[in-house]
């Protein structure tokens, strides 16, 4: 079983309340206005899940495009534009190796998307890829989890979510191994409607943690600087701040310097 064949049927359940997606493309759109030549009109959206920002910048006036590996979550993501009545093109495909016959003023890759790049060379092909894909320019924005915000390893947690009868229970132990950076997530779901219990399941995710120097060379090895870096855990209005060494989620504003082959 690869990841999200369950977790994708509940993924807008545990994160419509946790995630305030409207202001994310808020915050998107300020380092349109502040980093970019001119206003984006294309983007595509690496690592797209279930298409809920993807669906949001379309509804702001933007071509997008969204790609994810996981095809239940592409699936999704098709079934709410379709429900919602908004234009966007969800592919499967990998981020290592983009194929798309058009160019985008800007990427972006949200939330642990990126992370699932567990592998150096990798990171150097998703980085190509994308540079690839952007114009002259270009902005990728992407976010990464820092290796000085990840809590001590054994860290467990549980969580539940209530919808029309549903109680889902999610259970979760993550452990960072200290030698690659990457965080393993075990997690447990246990799924109960109106007292009955009606499905368990498992599923485990690797996320890889980064600090912001080996983001910065991997940029630039890759066609790209490093424009800016901010904390993604923090909003209190319009200011942006700085990353802290213990600051979880960072988000990177790559700036396209030089074609890459």
């Amino acid at each position: 079983m690869s990841i999200y064949d369950r977790f994708s049927e509940y993924y807008d359940l545990i994160y419509k309340d946790m995630k305030d997606y409207e202001v994310e493309i808020e915050r998107v759109e300020r380092f349109f206005g502040k980093f970019a030549r001119t206003r984006p009109t294309s983007i595509l959206d690496i690592g797209c899940g279930t298409g809920s920002h993807a669906l949001l910048l379309a509804k702001h006036g933007y071509d997008v495009v969204g790609i994810d590996t996981a095809e239940k979550m592409v699936q999704k993501a098709k079934e709410k534009a379709a429900r919602e009545k908004v234009k966007v093109d969800f592919l499967v495909q990998d981020m290592r190796e983009i194929r798309l016959d058009k160019r985008f003023d800007c990427a972006i890759c949200m939330f642990g998307g990126f992370g699932y790049v567990t592998d150096s060379g990798d990171v150097s092909k998703v980085f190509r890829s994308v540079n690839q894909h952007l114009t002259d320019g270009g902005l990728f924005l992407f976010e990464f989890w820092n290796v000085g915000g990840v809590r001590p390893s054994p860290y467990q947690s549980w969580m539940r979510f209530e919808d029309n009868g549903l109680d889902l229970y999610r259970l979760s132990e993550s452990n960072l191994d200290p030698c690659t950076n990457v965080l393993g997530i075990e997690m447990h779901f246990v799924l109960v409607r109106e007292n009955r219990l009606v499905e368990v399941f498992d599923e485990r995710h690797d996320i890889r943690c980064y600090t912001i120097p080996e983001i910065q060379f991997y940029l630039e090895h890759t066609g790209f600087e490093l424009a800016s870096a901010v904390d993604w855990q923090i909003h209190d209005g319009t200011e942006e701040h700085a990353p802290k060494r213990d600051t979880f989620r960072i988000m990177a504003v790559a700036r396209k310097t030089r074609q890459t082959s």
